[in-house]
């Protein structure tokens, strides 16, 4: 059974300083706020957790302690890409050795064009390296043929599906009848859940889940009640507050809230944006109009 993972997961920020240091205290904080809001799992060192630009030191200390608050809770992916695939395989291998529920990576290519032979074959070493499933990161970094590609790497040993990340919604909706239909498949683009959930998405990973973790579980819970309308409006209100933070930078802008809301998140890795006082200001301004409550 390949579908271990559904429902709402934030893809969680990494609270650091400007050395790029883990804030512990406050991504404990944050974990637990998710907690309390009823999400179903966490998504660690992704994208908008900046693992890829941050040490595999401070990498590891941030899972370590999503897994010691978290485990047995609720599920913990850890996505261990990283430009150095060495280091890949070793947070690959300490997932595996500190209890995580499932790896996941980025395809390699960012500079190299691999092959799909060669990129299904660092998937596999993950596994390998981990004992546990992986989930691809299902970008257009796997090309133009996101089918083609998943029907490959579902028969690839330990490979159960994928954080789904693009916008052709044709493709995902093919990719979840592959493998007679088990295969675990979540959605990425927050502004597209009901899209996703509609194609036959699991569930969904995302950024903007980190601060409004109740929006997504009212849209998730009405949409597998079948109340669609319900589900749509959801989805509409959440998008008013995502055009704000993408207008300021995504990531540093859910940063700044937390802040606001008195959970230090610190900043972007180095040398990302750092908002200054009539910025701050503006941003939550504009959130509060858009309707977030915060």
């Amino acid at each position: 059974m390949n579908k271990l993972f559904r429902g709402i997961m934030p893809a969680m920020i990494t609270p650091i300083d400007r050395e790029g240091k883990l804030k512990t205290a406050s991504l404990e904080a944050i974990l637990k706020k998710e907690l309390d809001a009823g999400v179903d799992g966490f998504y660690v060192n992704g994208a908008t957790g900046e693992g890829l630009f941050l040490s595999e030191e401070t990498r590891r200390e941030a899972i370590e302690c999503a897994v010691s608050l978290c485990k047995g809770k609720v599920k913990i992916i850890n996505h261990v890409g990283a430009v150095d695939t060495q280091q890949a395989l070793r947070l690959s291998r300490h997932a595996g050795e500190i209890g995580c529920d499932a790896v996941s990576s980025l395809v390699p290519n960012y500079i190299n064009k691999y092959t799909t032979d060669q990129i299904l074959d660092y998937y596999r070493r993950l596994h390998e390296e981990s004992g546990l499933p992986v989930l691809v990161y299902c970008t257009n970094l796997v090309g133009s043929q996101p089918f083609e590609f998943m029907e490959r790497a579902i028969q690839t040993p330990g490979l159960i599906g994928c954080k789904y990340t693009m916008s052709d919604y044709y493709s995902m909706h093919r990719i979840t009848q592959l493998n007679g239909g088990d295969v675990n498949v979540i959605n990425g683009p927050d502004e597209m859940l009901i899209c996703g959930l509609t194609m036959g998405a699991d569930g969904g990973i995302g950024s903007t889940y980190n601060l409004m973790p109740e929006r997504f579980l009212k849209l998730y819970r009405a949409f597998t009640e079948g109340r669609y309308d319900e589900a749509r409006r959801v989805q509409f209100d959440i998008n008013r507050v995502i055009t704000v933070l993408l207008s300021h930078g995504c990531i540093a802008a859910i940063k700044e809230c937390f802040t606001y809301m008195g959970i230090d998140a610190g900043c972007v890795a180095y040398p990302g944006k750092v908002f200054d006082a009539e910025e701050k200001k503006a941003l939550i301004c504009e959130l509060k109009q858009a309707g977030l409550e915060i």
